[in-house]
C-alpha cells in the first residue's frame, strides 16, 4: 500500500513533468482525495492508510497539508514517490485526466456537492471550521453507487461503447448526470437531458423466437465421433 505523501509527491512530479502544469496546494489536496476515493469504489481497497478529514473547503489529507501549502504552484516534490508501483501509477494517470481539467474551486465545489463530506460537514455552519473523519466505507460506497447508475444510464441509451477512456470517468460523470446534481461542476446538462430521455421499450418477439432449434451436433455420439474423426485428419 502507498502513502498518502507518496501519491501528493506523484501527482506533483506528473504535472509538472508530464502534462507542463504545476499543481497548486488545493488541487492537490483534492486531487489526492479523489485518487483514495476512487480506488476504494473501484478496488475496494484504500490507496493508503492515512485518514481523510472533512475540513471546511473540502477533504483533506493532513500530512499532505503539513508539506504542501500556500497558493503558488509546485514543481518540485518534498520527496521521492517510492512506494508508487507501475499499476498504481497507471491507475494515478487516470485520476488526473478525469480531475486535471479543473481548477482547485472546481474540486472544492465538486466535493462539497457530495456525500461524503457533507455527512461529515452535518452540523457545522458554512463557515464553521471542522475536522471530522470521513470513513473510507462512507467513501467506497458512495462513488461505487454513482458510478453504477451512471452505467445504467448509459447503457439505457445504448451509450456504452462509445466511451472514453478510464470507462469509470464517463460513469461517475454520468451518474452525477442522472442524479440531477446541477451545480456539480462536472454536471453537463446536455449528456443529463439525454440520459434522462425516454427510451422505446424492444418490439414483441415471434412466437417462435424461443423455439428449439434442435439437437446440436456435440450432442449426439454419432457425429461427436465423425467430428472428431475428421478434426484428427484434418490437423
Amino acid at each position: 500500500m502507498s502513502r498518502a505523501l507518496d501519491v501528493a509527491n506523484w501527482i506533483v512530479q506528473y504535472r509538472a513533468e508530464e502534462m507542463a502544469a504545476p499543481v497548486d496546494a488545493m488541487s492537490l489536496e483534492k486531487l489526492t482525495y479523489y485518487a483514495h476515493a476512487f480506488r476504494l469504489a473501484l478496488y475496494d481497497k484504500p490507496l493508503f492508510p492515512e485518514e481523510v478529514r472533512a475540513w471546511r473547503h473540502g477533504p483533506v489529507v493532513r500530512v499532505v497539508y503539513d508539506h504542501y501549502s500556500g497558493s503558488l504552484p509546485i514543481e518540485t516534490p518534498v520527496g521521492p514517490a517510492s512506494s508508487i508501483d507501475e499499476e498504481t501509477e497507471n491507475f494515478l494517470v487516470d485520476v488526473v485526466q478525469v480531475f486535471g481539467g479543473l481548477t482547485a474551486f472546481n474540486l472544492s465545489d465538486a466535493t462539497h456537492e457530495e456525500e461524503p463530506w457533507r455527512q461529515a460537514r452535518q452540523g457545522f455552519g458554512r463557515r464553521d471550521n471542522s475536522d471530522v473523519l470521513i470513513p473510507n466505507a462512507v467513501m467506497r460506497d458512495y462513488y461505487a453507487c454513482l458510478i453504477e447508475s451512471g452505467e445504467m444510464a448509459l447503457s439505457r441509451q445504448e451509450l456504452l461503447g462509445v466511451l472514453d477512456e478510464p470507462r469509470w470517468g464517463a460513469m461517475y460523470m454520468a451518474g452525477i448526470c442522472i442524479n440531477q446534481m446541477r451545480r456539480h461542476p462536472m454536471y453537463k446538462p446536455i449528456l443529463a437531458k439525454k440520459l434522462n430521455e425516454p427510451v422505446e421499450p424492444l418490439g414483441e418477439l415471434p412466437s417462435d423466437f424461443y423455439a428449439p432449434i434442435g439437437r446440436p451436433a456435440y450432442a449426439d455420439p454419432r457425429k461427436r465421433k465423425a467430428a472428431l474423426y475428421l478434426n484428427r485428419w484434418v490437423w
